[in-house]
């Protein structure tokens, strides 16, 4: 059935993102940075919440205006649900609420529920090698937007959690950084650095002296000590943090559970999409829609008739026109060929087309007109 033919309430309900705001209970918007995937997050927000679900959207770096609109203020406390106002009005509307995603808070907070006792989380959190890279870890922002997504669902208060994900070059750091930390965990030199001292002396006498002696050289024998003291630290929450990663993962591939991937018909954003979609589809996911926003209008075909009549047209502002026209309908072709390509990865899961708009959507009535689009 093309998009154009006449459909039953049901059939618009499974064409559009209607059934995934009112049934999952994770949400997590992915894709390419630049196409408004985190409008389209809020926005998914706001449909769940008029369709009477408590919900809250965890957003990583809204612009400023956008930020504004959803109530996430500069400073700590955008760490903490904020509630959005103007969203919901009628008395069968739910709630919307808003947090900015802080990477290290959200570290200190697994860390503090994973360790046996303050002592040993305090062991890990003071370490100076641990607030060196507890914001700025490779991947830690990825793998801290599932671990919020997993807090705030264990915590019950919400019917709904909507993540967008942090934009990424290669655009699925998010789906394997569950399975990476294990891989960390598991990896040697960490094996080798939490052993017992005595072990851990035979071995670096043995074999990693030579090693060891250049990083004391050029960064000073504090920053092995540190590093060591880190490390052994951290095995004291190893089997919690395992534990956590898997359930992250299980989570991530629940029935509950939907991936919505946002992109634009630019060439370079739907290969970032194609590729995201394909380790969708590998991993196992459970892929809620597609979202192709900022689509060129297709103009009118020109008729033949048109085309002879405009044939001689000289220089002045119709010329200008029509060659514009007939760029414009270039373009047009082209990105829909583009979309064409992502429909077929996307396979049965709808596939909603949203028009480039004259100004940015930064406000509550904007959102919800985005929202009456997307469902």
């Amino acid at each position: 059935m093309s998009r154009s033919e006449k459909r039953t309430p049901e059939e618009d309900q499974l064409a559009s993102l209607t059934h995934v705001v009112k049934s999952s209970e994770l949400i997590l918007t992915c894709g390419p940075g630049g196409v408004g995937k985190t409008t389209t997050a809020a926005a998914l927000g706001v449909a769940a919440a008029r369709a009477g679900r408590r919900t809250v959207v965890v957003t990583v770096d809204p612009a400023r205006r956008l930020a504004d609109a959803l109530g996430l203020d500069e400073g700590a406390a955008s760490d903490q649900p904020h509630q959005v106002k103007g969203v919901t009005k009628r008395a069968t509307d739910g709630e919307l609420w808003a947090l900015m995603l802080d990477a290290e808070q959200t570290f200190d907070r697994l860390v503090r529920e994973q360790a046996g006792s303050r002592k040993q989380a305090d062991a890990v959190l003071n370490n100076p090698v641990y607030k060196a890279i507890s914001g700025s870890l490779s991947g830690a922002q990825e793998y801290m937007a599932v671990e919020r997504l997993h807090q705030l669902h264990a915590s019950g208060e919400w019917d709904l959690v909507i993540v967008d994900t942090p934009p990424s070059r290669h655009a699925i750091d998010l789906l394997e950084a569950p399975d990476r930390l294990v891989g960390f965990l598991s990896h040697p030199v960490y094996r080798t650095l939490t052993v017992g001292q005595r072990t851990f002396a035979k071995i670096t006498d043995a074999a990693s002296s030579m090693f060891l002696w250049a990083v004391k050289r050029l960064a000073g024998p504090q920053i092995v000590e540190d590093t060591v003291q880190f490390f052994r630290s951290l095995a004291t929450i190893e089997g919690g943090l395992r534990d956590r990663a898997r359930e992250v993962s299980a989570l991530l591939r629940g029935d509950d559970t939907s991936f919505v991937v946002v992109s634009s018909p630019r060439a370079e954003a739907v290969s970032e999409a194609e590729h995201l979609l394909d380790a969708i589809n590998d991993k196992s996911f459970p892929l809620g829609g597609l979202v192709v926003n900022l689509i060129h209008p297709e103009p009118t075909e020109l008729s033949e008739a048109d085309e002879q009549l405009l044939a001689d047209l000289g220089d002045g502002p119709l010329a200008e026109q029509l060659a514009w026209h007939r760029e414009l309908q270039s373009l047009a072709v082209a990105e829909r060929l583009e979309i064409a390509s992502l429909e077929k990865l996307a396979g049965a899961a709808p596939v909603i087309e949203l028009p480039l708009l004259d100004v940015d959507i930064h406000d509550v009535p904007g959102l919800v007109g985005l929202a009456d689009r997307l469902v």
